[in-house]
């Protein structure tokens, strides 16, 4: 099965790679895999606090998107080292959600995220990513699983 437009929510772990991976292996030779890659922005304040306990030498050169930024350029360094068509999407907002509405924005025909493996209590207490896209996905999607687990 080859796909022409697939989704993949990629937070820079060993799952995401994974999930990065099988969409690698199912994507057309023509087609598009929109990497989506979620943060949360922090407030004012919040911003501030953490300023504040820098060392003043580090407050200039500090970049709190620092992290999202580098997965989704090394998630499309890795598509483009393949010669995979791509996009990337930095997106403000929770994994889930952020990725199901870039779903819906692109038509995508399929989603695939990785699984992290939460424990009963986290799974309970906050859900994961690909139990709420499993819900709440307009499209089909792949959950791919950690082989040793």
């Amino acid at each position: 099965m080859k796909v022409d437009t697939i989704v993949v929510g990629f937070d820079g772990s060993a799952n995401a790679q994974r999930a990065l991976d099988t969409a690698m292996d199912l994507i057309s030779d023509d087609g598009t895999i929109h990497v989506v890659t979620a943060f949360h922005a922090r407030s004012s304040s919040e911003t501030a606090e953490l300023m504040a306990s820098l060392p003043e030498e580090f407050r200039g050169g500090f970049d709190l998107m620092q992290g999202p930024k580098m997965y989704l350029r090394d998630a499309e360094d890795a598509l483009g080292r393949h010669g995979v068509d791509h996009k990337g999407h930095l997106v403000e907002d929770d994994a889930a959600s952020a990725i199901l509405d870039v779903a819906d924005e692109v038509g995508a025909e399929l989603v695939v995220v990785g699984s992290r493996g939460l424990g009963r209590v986290a799974r309970f207490l906050r859900g994961s990513v690909s139990t709420r896209v499993a819900h709440h996905a307009r499209t089909s999607f792949l959950v791919v699983t950690d082989p040793e687990h």
